[in-house]
């Protein structure tokens, strides 16, 4: 069943984890190609070779160049170093922005050849504004006989030239940054725009199935959205480890499930008001919240597991120190 999936963000220079800037670390546009690409490319800012030639599920790489745009772009790794140096010359280059990716979902109903020629289309969109495309598209093996097939498309921020690159086109921006568009629209444009060309390509192949990029918010549907979980989650739940994505995936489902049969309302509000589906998207949200944060607490507040005897030393000092701090104080 062909659903809708499509990320977008920007790839800075410096390293974020939980929207704080990681020390030491830093992004390269080097890397972020040679990864998407299933390539080995020499990173020569940072002195460094990401090798991920080996990498399994990189179906199809190719770099797409707007008119008017140098011949040596075609190569990946003269294209994303050239990036870097660019941004060197900047004052703000400990910080600078260094390329926009954009990750969508491709039917399953369609083919590798018609995927590929989908994840151009989509691709061309952006070289049509003056961004040089790198498209890639990834059909990883399936691990649980469900193809995955979807494609990363990493874009420049600068304008082109004949001699490289020059000022980064502001007119760009749009809906990519959440402080340049409050309202999104250009952000909205392009999300229609990956779904009009997916529904396109699957009436051409003949299929009846069909996408949507408007929220369930614009189609009227009181329902709350799933998560999405992501290769390095899926891999975990798959081994039987607990994920924090995966619990919350749990409660999206449990909410939606209450929804439909009428049992929402039993959660309720904390200020005694009835939690039912048509109370509205906010009501939702602060119904997802309590309820993830009362899993949480409920798992904090669980006796500890015996630790095994083959266990770490630290694992073992930890369990044991909780233990002791349930223990009653010795009579005086």
């Amino acid at each position: 069943m062909a659903i809708y999936h499509v990320s977008m963000k920007v790839i800075g220079r410096q390293a974020r984890k939980g929207g704080k800037v990681v020390p030491g670390r830093h992004n390269s546009a080097v890397a972020a190609s040679a990864y998407q690409g299933g390539l080995k490319l020499r990173d020569e800012r940072n002195q460094k070779v990401p090798d991920y030639s080996r990498k399994g599920g990189v179906a199809f790489t190719t770099v797409l160049l707007p008119d008017g745009a140098p011949e040596w772009m075609h190569d990946p790794e003269r294209l994303w170093n050239a990036v870097e140096f660019k941004e060197d010359e900047s004052n703000r280059h400990a910080n600078a922005q260094l390329a926009r990716h954009l990750e969508f979902a491709l039917p399953v109903e369609l083919t590798p050849q018609q995927n590929r020629a989908l994840a151009l289309q989509v691709g061309g969109e952006f070289v049509k504004r003056g961004m040089v495309a790198q498209v890639s598209v990834h059909e990883p093996e399936a691990r649980n006989g469900q193809r995955n097939p979807h494609a990363h498309v990493l874009l420049t921020m600068r304008e082109v030239t004949p001699e490289g690159f020059g000022k980064k086109n502001r007119e760009w921006n749009g809906g990519w940054m959440a402080a340049g568009a409050p309202d999104g629209v250009t952000l909205k444009d392009w999300r229609a725009m990956i779904a009009d060309h997916t529904n396109a390509a699957l009436a051409q192949a003949g299929h009846a199935a069909r996408i949507d990029a408007r929220s369930f918010r614009d189609l009227g549907l009181d329902q709350v959205p799933t998560v999405h979980q992501g290769k390095e989650a899926t891999a975990l739940q798959r081994r039987g480890e607990r994920t924090r994505l995966g619990d919350k995936q749990k409660v999206v489902q449990v909410m939606n499930a209450s929804r439909h049969d009428g049992r929402l309302e039993a959660i309720g509000t904390e200020d005694g008001d009835a939690g039912g589906g048509s109370a509205g998207d906010r009501q939702g949200r602060d119904i997802y919240a309590r309820t993830f944060a009362a899993r949480s607490r409920a798992a904090r507040e669980k006796p500890p597991e015996p630790a095994p005897d083959d266990a770490p030393l630290c694992w073992q000092v930890q369990v044991k120190e909780r233990e002791r701090g349930k223990e009653p104080e010795p009579e005086r």
